[in-house]
């Protein structure tokens, strides 16, 4: 095996693994939106996800991106400003 495949095998490997400690991350955040949700309407403050996920090592820009995905995702939605349901 030559250095150049050696090194395009080494980046795929790298990328995998972002991909899956991302995927694991978006979990994590999920699982956070989960045990905050009270109610019949499964309602969450956005602010208070933010709090137990910094609490627990999100930086709020990471907090905030993973959000997002997860709308994008169709996992979970922004009911009213500053509330977040599950679908």
């Amino acid at each position: 095996m030559d250095f150049s495949k050696l090194m395009e095998y080494q980046n795929m490997m790298q990328k995998n693994i972002r991909f899956e400690q991302k995927i694991s991350r978006k979990i994590e955040l999920l699982t956070i939106i989960n045990h905050l949700t009270a109610g019949p309407k499964n309602l969450v403050q956005k602010e208070m996800v933010i709090i137990e996920a910094n609490a627990q090592g999100f930086s709020e820009k990471e907090i905030e991106s993973l959000i997002e995905e997860l709308i994008r995702d169709n996992i979970i939605y922004e009911s009213s400003p500053g509330f977040l349901k599950r679908r």
